[in-house]
C-alpha cells in the first residue's frame, strides 16, 4: 500500500517510498509558515525528517531535484464530498488531505479507511449531513424529527470517530444549541450550511464554521425574494453595504471560521455561459455528473448575472479579511463540477482576487488547515509530519496559478508524476451512480 509504513521498512533501498532517507529539492521551499531559499525536504519512511539548506546535505544522500519549482506541503481541501473516481485527480492537482462534508456514515468510513489502498488522498469525515425531517439531500442524509433525535444524532455520529460534526439547513433553529454542545462534548467542531436559519443564528448557538456564504443572504437581506446564490448578483443586494459590514463585524468578533466555497459559486457563471460544457474545465469530470447539474440552457444575461454574485462574495471576503477573520479553503468537489484538486487552485485563486495574499491562501490550504482540523501532521513541512508534498512551477507564493504546472507530488513519502496520475484517473472509473453523492445527483437533476 502506498505510503504504509510497514511495508517502506521492507525496503533497504533509499528513493521516494521505499523507506530510506530521502531529499527532495526545488529552488525553494514553502513549509506552511515561510518560505526558504536553497533547502531541501529530507524524508524517512512517510515522515519528515527535517528540513536543511541544500549545503549540508551528504552527498551520497539520494535525491529529486525539481528545477524551476517551489515546494509546499500537501494541500487540504476542506469541503469536499467523496466519490471514487476524484481520487487519482485530488493527488494529480497536490491535494494530499480531504474532509468530507457529507456522505453516508458507514460509506464514508469505509472510504476513509480504504484510501491507501488506493490512489487517494488521505480522507477525514464528518459523516451525513444532520438534518431535519425533510432532508433536501435524502440519499447523504440523517433525518430528525424532534430535539432528542437531532442530539442522539450528534452523539451516534461521534461516538464512531468522525472528525468533525456536519449540520444541515432545514434544522429547527431552537435545536442548535444543544446540538453545538453534544459536538463540543465530544471535543468535535460543529460546522453548518445555514442557507435557511441565516449565519446569526447558527453563530449564537455556537458554531466553529459555517459554510457556502449563502446562509449569509438571510442575515443581509431578510425579506428578500424568492431565490437562492444569484440574489447576491442584483442591485438591491449590492445596496446593502452597512448590513454587510455589521454582519461581516459579527462573524469576526465570534471568531466562527468561514468556508466560502467561492469555486462553486464561480462555477455557477460558468455552467450558464455558451460553451462552457465543452471547456478544458470539465475535462476529467463524468458527463452524467455536468449533466445533472446543468442549470439549463446557457443563458448570457444568466451568467452575468450570476458573475455579480461571485463578486459580491468576494467582496464580502474583503471585509472578513479587513477584519482578520478566519477563512478556510474548500471546493465542495464535485458539486459545481470542475476537475477534482484543481478546483482547489481554483478557490485560492478566487480568494486571492478577493483580497488575500498569495502566501496567506496557500497557509488557508496548509497550515491554517491543519490547524483548524487539530492535525499537526499535515499541512507542513516540518521534522514528523507527513511527508506530503507537492512540485510547483514558479513561486505560488507570489502568483497563485488558477492552474499550476506539477510535474510531481509526494504522498506519505511515495513520489508520483502527475501524468500518471492523471492516466489512471482515466482508467476503470467507477459508475457515479454506485456512490451516494451520485444517486443524489441524479435524484435532483434538471427534467431532460
Amino acid at each position: 500500500m502506498p505510503g504504509d509504513d510497514h511495508r517502506q521498512e521492507d525496503h533497504t533501498t533509499a528513493g521516494p517510498g521505499t523507506g530510506g532517507r530521502f531529499a527532495y529539492i526545488a529552488d525553494r521551499v514553502f513549509d506552511g509558515e515561510q518560505t526558504l531559499v536553497h533547502h531541501a525536504v529530507v524524508v524517512e519512511g512517510s515522515r519528515v525528517a527535517e528540513v536543511v539548506p541544500v549545503a549540508s546535505l551528504p552527498g551520497e544522500l539520494p535525491r529529486l531535484d525539481e528545477p524551476g519549482c517551489t515546494l509546499i506541503p500537501g494541500l487540504v481541501d476542506i469541503h469536499t464530498h467523496v466519490m471514487r473516481w476524484m481520487g487519482p485527480f485530488f493527488l494529480a492537482w497536490g491535494v494530499t488531505t480531504i474532509r468530507d462534508t457529507g456522505n453516508p456514515l458507514k460509506w464514508v468510513l469505509e472510504r476513509r479507511r480504504q484510501w491507501r489502498e488506493a490512489l487517494w488522498p488521505r480522507i477525514l469525515c464528518v459523516g451525513p449531513l444532520i438534518d431535519g425531517p425533510s432532508p433536501l439531500h435524502e440519499h447523504v442524509s440523517r433525518a430528525c424529527s424532534t430535539l432528542s433525535e437531532a442530539v442522539a444524532a450528534v452523539r451516534d455520529i461521534a461516538a464512531v470517530g468522525v472528525d468533525g460534526i456536519k449540520l444541515y439547513n432545514r434544522l429547527d433553529p431552537d435545536w442548535l444549541p444543544d446540538m453545538v454542545r453534544e459536538s463540543h462534548a465530544a471535543d468535535l467542531k460543529a460546522s453548518m450550511h445555514c442557507q435557511r436559519t441565516g449565519a446569526l443564528v447558527a453563530i449564537r448557538a455556537g458554531i466553529d464554521e459555517f459554510h457556502h456564504l449563502d446562509g449569509l443572504l438571510v442575515d443581509i437581506w431578510p425579506d428578500h425574494p424568492p431565490g437562492w446564490i444569484e440574489l447576491w448578483g442584483t442591485p438591491e443586494f449590492a445596496r446593502r453595504g452597512q448590513r454587510q459590514r455589521e454582519l461581516a463585524d459579527a462573524v469576526c468578533q465570534a471568531g466562527v471560521a468561514a468556508t466560502p466555497t467561492l469555486a462553486y459559486w464561480d462555477s455557477q457563471w460558468r455552467l450558464r455561459t455558451p460553451g462552457h460544457l465543452e471547456s478544458e474545465d470539465l475535462r476529467h469530470v463524468p458527463d452524467e455528473l455536468v449533466a445533472w447539474q446543468a442549470p439549463g440552457e446557457p443563458n448570457d444575461q444568466r451568467a452575468r448575472q450570476s458573475k455579480r454574485a461571485l463578486e459580491q462574495a468576494q467582496a464580502f471576503i474583503g471585509l472578513l479579511l479587513d477584519r482578520q477573520g478566519i477563512i478556510l479553503a474548500g471546493s465542495d468537489t464535485p458539486c459545481g463540477p470542475i476537475t477534482p484538486g484543481l478546483s482547489l487552485w481554483r478557490e485560492l485563486s478566487l480568494l486571492v482576487e478577493a483580497g488575500m495574499s498569495p502566501t496567506r491562501a496557500l497557509k488557508t490550504a496548509t497550515s491554517t488547515a491543519a490547524s483548524f482540523l487539530d492535525q499537526p501532521q499535515i499541512g507542513r513541512l516540518r521534522p514528523g509530519a507527513f511527508a506530503d508534498m507537492v512540485f510547483v512551477k514558479g513561486d505560488p507564493t507570489q502568483s497563485m496559478p488558477a492552474e499550476p504546472e506539477i510535474p510531481s507530488m509526494v504522498l506519505e513519502g511515495t513520489a508520483h508524476r502527475t501524468r500518471d496520475l492523471l492516466t489512471e484517473g482515466g482508467r476503470n472509473r467507477p459508475d457515479p451512480l454506485d456512490d451516494p453523492w451520485g444517486r443524489q445527483f441524479r435524484a435532483h437533476a434538471p427534467p431532460g
